[in-house]
Formats: structure tokens, sequence, C-alpha cells
């Protein structure tokens, strides 16, 4: 009976690891698609004074905030200690991790889908399908940023970011994922476990269209990011020899 529970513990990492990959494709459309505010919004905004823009503005502020300050409560209440020690009174130790991204994706998926813009306050907009040099700026700057985030989760190991890995070694009687890593790796997990905070904050503000609202979502997740995880110099000096390696690595090949 335990090993079945194991099993279904198993296939259930799996779905969340492909959920999450469907969300997070949600995320890539809604923050890398071109954005434009039509002709006839533009017209009925410019006939607004500012206090009317800011009152026209404050509904969809209101509630995109709730929504943002919603994901960072899950996302910093079940790091907790007391919600990892929760789960191993229960005996699903080696699900954290999946439920931690099934929450994560579940709250990321809520906002995306209930997300209200907020255009009567525009701070610059650029159209930039009239621009072919524009357009390939915007899609290859975005490109390189995801390249970034995607190409650091495979070498931070994605399945264990995730959650299946875990849940796969406790099938097997094996020793939890981290046990087999490093020391510094250890130290880099223990301070944070999502790739690159650049990649992330330059796609947030590459936006051909900074509206209140993407003003609102690109400022609180930057700050989240930076006050929440903070990497220290042992973490960088890793990270450093670790692209060294790769380096020599392709060079050998």
């Amino acid at each position: 009976m335990a090993t079945f529970a194991k099993v279904m513990l198993l296939l259930s990492s799996v779905a969340t690891f492909g959920y999450t990959f469907f969300v997070l494709g949600k995320l890539m459309l809604f923050l890398s698609t071109p954005r434009s505010i039509s002709k006839a919004h533009t017209w009925i905004f410019n006939l607004l004074d500012n206090k009317s823009r800011l009152e026209t503005a404050y509904g969809p502020i209101v509630f995109d905030t709730l929504y943002l300050i919603g994901f960072i409560f899950q996302h910093s209440f079940l790091k907790s200690a007391l919600v990892k020690n929760l789960w191993r009174k229960l005996g699903l130790a080696a699900a954290e991790r999946t439920i931690y991204s099934l929450t994560s994706s579940i709250c990321l998926h809520y906002l995306l889908k209930n997300w209200l813009p907020a255009q009567s306050i525009v701070l610059w907009q650029v159209d930039v399908d009239e621009s072919a040099p524009l357009w390939w700026t915007f899609v290859v700057t975005h490109g390189l940023g995801w390249a970034v985030i995607f190409g650091g989760s495979l070498i931070m190991d994605l399945p264990e970011l995730l959650g299946v890995k875990q849940v796969y070694y406790d099938l097997k009687e094996y020793g939890e994922p981290v046990a087999y890593k490093s020391s510094e790796l250890r130290n880099l997990y223990s301070h944070v476990r999502h790739p690159s905070f650049v990649g992330l904050s330059v796609i947030l503000f590459a936006t051909n269209v900074m509206s209140l609202d993407r003003l609102l979502l690109a400022s609180l997740l930057t700050v989240y990011m930076y006050v929440a995880w903070s990497t220290d110099d042992k973490d960088v000096a890793y990270q450093k020899q670790q692209l060294r390696n790769k380096k020599h690595e392709l060079k050998a090949q």
C-alpha cells in the first residue's frame, strides 16, 4: 500500500510538472507578447484629466495588487519551517517541492486569468509592429531573457526544482536528491531556487507598453525577488566556476 501511494504521488508530481510548464507558457505569452492600446481607447483616455485617469485605473490596480499579494504570500509561506514541518508530520516530506510547485502554478494561473489592465495611465508606448528593427529588438531581448531563465533551470536540475526527483527518489528509497549535490550548490539552494533575477527583471520592464498595471507587476515582483532571495559571495564564486566549467566542456567537444 505504501508503494502504491508513492507511485500515485509520483504520477501526481509528473502531472504537476506538465501543468507548471503549461502555466509558464501562459506567463511567457502574457509578458512577452507585444502589447497595444486601441486608437479608440487612446482617444477616450486623452479626453480625461489626470484625476479621472487615476480614478479609472483605481479598480484594476486594487485587484491586481491583491492577486500579486496572494501569489507572493503563497510563495513565501509555503517555504516556511512551519509548513515544512507540517508536511513531515503528514508523511509528505518528499512531496514538499511538488506541492510548492502546484500551488505556485495555481496562484500564477489565477493571476494571469484575472489580471485587469489599467491603460488609462501609460508611461511609454512604442508601436513595434511599425518598425522591423524595434520588433526584432523586442523579440531578441525577450528571447534571450527566457533562454537564460530556462537554461539556468536546466543547470540547477529542473526535475529536482519542480519536485519530480524528490518523489522518485523516495519511491526508490534513495536519499534526498540534494544530498548528492555539492556543498556549494546546497548553499546556493538555501538562498535561491529560481535562476536569473536579471533575466526576469529585463522581461518585466522591457515592454513596449508600460501601463500602470504592468509597472505594478514589474515593480512588485522585482522588489520581492531581490528582497526574498539574496546570494552571497560564495554563491557568486560557485556560479562563475560552473560557467567556466561549462565553457571548458564546450571547447573540449
